[in-house]
């Protein structure tokens, strides 16, 4: 399992002084490079999601309904984007220890998406298989449908409803989470 790095102060104190810009770099790459900082932003999503479902089964109204499982997904998806980011950063760089040097503090390219299928593939191409148009659904969660009433080409024709597409979330959830987790 990984584990945090150590704060950035005490690597000032033991490295030697630093200029402020050095010290935001510095800061950035242990966020940018700590699986688990992406782990527990994919965990509280997760659990936000859990939320929103529960409340949205209660409303008897469905197009409040319709509104609150669009959030459900954004929530989902974006909950996604940081689980396959945090195991992307895992497998290409392991757990930051305080020994060691951070890498470059820049974005990775591989990442820089929010398309749900291409992180997938980067991290599991069999889950992106089995959850193909789970993860198209989620994306448009993530970029559109759960924030807003319309795109903003209005090329989205109708709006397409799974309602496996949360169990789906949650069954790519638990696959990847037993990285950073001691449960299953």
């Amino acid at each position: 399992m990984p584990h945090m790095s150590a704060p950035v102060i005490g690597k000032l104190a033991l490295g030697g002084i630093m200029n402020f810009d050095d010290v935001i770099k510095n800061m950035f790459a242990e966020r940018l490079f700590d699986p688990l900082a992406w782990f527990a932003h994919s965990r509280a999503l997760v659990g936000s999601a859990r939320i929103s479902k529960e409340q949205a089964d209660k409303l008897i109204s469905p197009l409040e309904k319709s509104e609150l499982e669009n959030v459900c997904s954004l929530l989902y998806g974006l909950a996604l984007e940081n689980l396959f980011k945090a195991v992307w950063v895992y497998q290409k760089f392991g757990s930051l220890s305080y020994e060691s040097p951070l890498p470059n503090p820049e974005f990775p390219n591989q990442i820089k998406t929010h398309d749900l299928l291409k992180l997938a593939k980067l991290v599991d191409s069999e889950l992106a298989t089995k959850y193909e148009m789970s993860l198209k659904l989620l994306t448009e969660a993530t970029t559109w449908a759960g924030r807003y009433p319309c795109s903003i080409k209005g090329d989205e024709g109708t709006i397409i409803r799974m309602p496996s597409i949360h169990n789906h979330a949650e069954e790519m959830y638990a696959k990847h989470r037993k990285i950073f987790t001691i449960s299953s």
